[in-house]
């Protein structure tokens, strides 16, 4: 009997225990529900950050910035751009001021803007002094530039090409580099005119170099088009198309440029005092982006080092005033107005806003200093950041993207434009290089004929 009821006590033990744990989860569940269930204290907490700093119906937020200002949930950095981060979008653009100024200092370049677009394009506008010091900082391979357009010959805008054109070929810029610009109202003041004397004026250069693989690096195609036909297309590639107009600027062979894509749009209107086909041809573009001079003549002039007399003339014949560029974007209503070949420098600048404010209400940047991106994306957002680059950086990688590459022939042995006696002169390497450290020298380009190779640059296959 005693046994019968020990088991009798356990199993009741048992059933009660059992009720527990389901009595224990069914409260556990409820008090779940409830929790699930927001409390007005919660209500409210979601409620207030559902609208606190979001523009609604109350108000409208700052003066410039909505509703086209956002930045691109891709971008790494919100306020930073680093250069071979971000892996531009089908749809995006992305402009960077890789110069911004006439005088160049340490932390501007003459005047070059780059342009890359989401089908893989690029072009440059503009390639003054220093500039491309910023293209390697932002290792951009130099046989990836095969399309450069110039708004007109000063060599603020240009000084840069004859470098580039020598050294391109010797990072793998073998095929010819397509060159854009205006005639001039004589034959000598065009671009064709410029760059076959450019060439000329590099024979030794390229002589000396054409002991390297040169291809077709030193034959450029100049496209010269007639500075005053107005809207026309000159560039009209994958999509892509520029179109130009005659701009007054100092002399008759200047002009501004239109380049849409994907439904992007971006204005560069070079140098020139304000003038009506930049509104005609830039309205409602992405990026309007002008050169701009400060008006208080008396202080900047002063600050240059210049008679008052002097830069008043300059500005008021050749360039566009603050209050001028107010006006244009005024009239254009661009959704950002940008200002650059500027000296950024910060005792001006709250005024140079100032003016173009009396008449602009838009958002509204500087392309300056140098490095400063924009990008284009979305829906039509725009946003832009501060570039980041080393002071030091090495020459970058050339890209390929076909498997396989065309490597040229030389067109002639270093030692074929060396004469012997010169040659001669030079000290026997055994007697300079440390025992066991001379490497087999390499006097004598092997190849004599192009050949096809695999691309040294392919990326690894994927593991």
């Amino acid at each position: 009997m005693k046994g019968k009821a020990f088991w009798l006590a356990a199993a009741a033990i048992g059933i009660a225990g059992a009720v527990s744990v389901v009595w224990a989860q069914q409260a556990k569940q409820a008090q779940q529900a409830q929790e699930a269930q927001p409390g007005p204290e919660l209500l409210q907490a979601k409620e207030f950050f559902g609208k606190a700093g979001i523009p609604g119906k109350r108000w409208v937020e700052g003066e410039t910035m909505v509703p086209h200002i956002a930045p691109a949930s891709h971008f790494k950095a919100t306020m930073l751009y680093y250069p071979g981060t971000e892996e531009l979008q089908p749809d995006e653009v992305r402009v960077t001021f890789m110069g911004s100024t006439y005088y160049p200092n340490r932390s501007q370049s003459g005047m070059s803007i780059f342009v890359e677009l989401g089908n893989g394009e690029n072009v440059v506008f503009d390639l003054g002094i220093g500039s491309l010091r910023n293209y390697n900082a932002f290792s951009i391979p130099f046989n990836t530039i095969n399309h450069v357009f110039f708004t007109h010959l000063h060599m603020d805008h240009m000084s840069d090409l004859p470098y580039f054109m020598m050294f391109r070929p010797i990072q793998a810029g073998w095929t010819p580099l397509h060159i854009y610009g205006p005639s001039g109202s004589e034959k000598q003041y065009g671009i064709a005119h410029m760059v076959e004397h450019m060439m000329k004026m590099t024979a030794w250069h390229q002589d000396s170099f054409n002991a390297w693989p040169i291809g077709d690096g030193y034959s450029p195609e100049v496209h010269e088009f007639d500075f005053m036909k107005e809207g026309e297309v000159i560039y009209d590639r994958k999509g892509v198309k520029i179109r130009h107009w005659p701009t007054s600027h100092t002399k008759d062979g200047a002009t501004s440029y239109r380049l849409d894509w994907n439904g992007r749009s971006i204005c560069y209107t070079g140098d020139n005092r304000p003038n009506s086909l930049t509104i005609k041809h830039c309205k409602g573009v992405d990026l309007l982006i002008s050169e701009v001079q400060n008006a208080a003549i008396s202080l900047s002039s002063r600050a240059l080092g210049m008679p008052t007399a002097m830069a008043a003339y300059t500005i008021d014949t050749s360039h566009t005033p603050a209050y001028g560029l107010g006006y244009i974007c005024k009239k254009a209503q661009p959704k950002v107005c940008v200002a650059t070949h500027y000296s950024y420098d910060d005792i001006f600048n709250n005024e140079t806003v100032a003016q173009v404010r009396h008449h602009y209400k838009g958002a509204f940047a500087f392309g300056a200093p140098d490095l400063v991106t924009f990008n284009i994306h979305g829906d039509g957002k725009v946003w832009w950041r501060e570039g980041a680059a080393a002071d030091s950086s090495q020459t970058p990688r050339p890209r390929f993207e076909s498997p396989t590459v065309k490597f040229p022939a030389p067109r002639h042995q270093v030692y074929d434009v060396i004469n012997d006696t010169i040659e001669a002169n030079e000290i026997n390497p055994k007697k300079w290089y440390p025992k066991g450290h001379r490497p087999d020298l390499v006097r004598k380009w092997p190849l004599t004929k192009d050949v096809e190779v695999p691309n040294p640059f392919a990326p690894p296959p994927a593991k």
